[in-house]
């Protein structure tokens, strides 16, 4: 899409593929939501959107998905990624921030169906969206937050050195759940051995994110 041209912007890891979905992929990724993706009773998100019938669960991503792009702002935005393996959705990775021009600070989430948890792909699609953040976007902090029964998640902070960041008490759809908070920042990241990820199309969308384009480089005469 020329005017929407985060739809350019594809991430590839050594097994995925990142991008904004078409509606067609955006069908696809609300069948996987609605085929399971939390163990029965568990809590994983702080909306309870994904415990309700499968047809709420995957009107609940379809809509979610919508609301993000209505309500993008280069300052306050959520990047919602479909995740493709073998050419077929089976999740997806979320980049968001807040005023991010004066915090440098994004905030991770991702999720994958049932039927593929326990592949190692969660840690794929943290690296890339990591390589996103730090690397193109320039951030200097990045936030995960997993909640107690969300043992995965925590896992995948873990292998790129993430630090505790506090633990927070929040009320889920009535319930009480801890939220377990970890920070990792630009110099921890650049410091360690990466996943090689390919951007593509980022330069067609960086304004988006309220980065400025690249300087032009300058060509220098020398007078003898």
């Amino acid at each position: 899409m020329r005017h929407w041209p985060l739809t350019q912007l594809t991430l590839t890891t050594p097994d995925l593929v990142l991008r904004v979905p078409d509606d067609d992929q955006l069908d696809e990724l609300a069948q996987v939501a609605a085929d399971g993706i939390v163990p029965p009773g568990a809590v994983y998100f702080p909306q309870p959107w994904a415990s309700g019938t499968a047809e709420q669960t995957a009107r609940n991503v379809v809509q979610n998905h919508w609301w993000a792009r209505g309500d993008w702002h280069e300052d306050n935005w959520r990047l919602l990624l479909a995740v493709l393996h073998d050419g077929h959705v089976i999740g997806q990775q979320n980049l968001s921030a807040r005023d991010f021009r004066v915090t440098r600070e994004a905030r991770t989430g991702f999720w994958l169906g049932r039927h593929i948890q326990g592949h190692g792909f969660g840690t794929q699609m943290r690296a890339a969206a990591l390589h996103l953040a730090f690397t193109c976007l320039g951030a200097e902090r990045v936030i995960s937050t997993a909640f107690a029964d969300n043992a995965a998640s925590r896992r995948v902070s873990e292998k790129f050195g993430y630090e505790s960041n506090g633990v927070r008490r929040l009320a889920v759809d009535q319930h009480l759940v801890e939220a377990h908070d970890a920070v990792l920042t630009a110099e921890r990241w650049h410091g360690q051995t990466r996943q090689p990820t390919l951007v593509e199309g980022f330069d067609e969308c960086r304004h988006m994110f309220g980065v400025p384009a690249a300087p032009e480089p300058i060509d220098v005469v020398l007078h003898v």
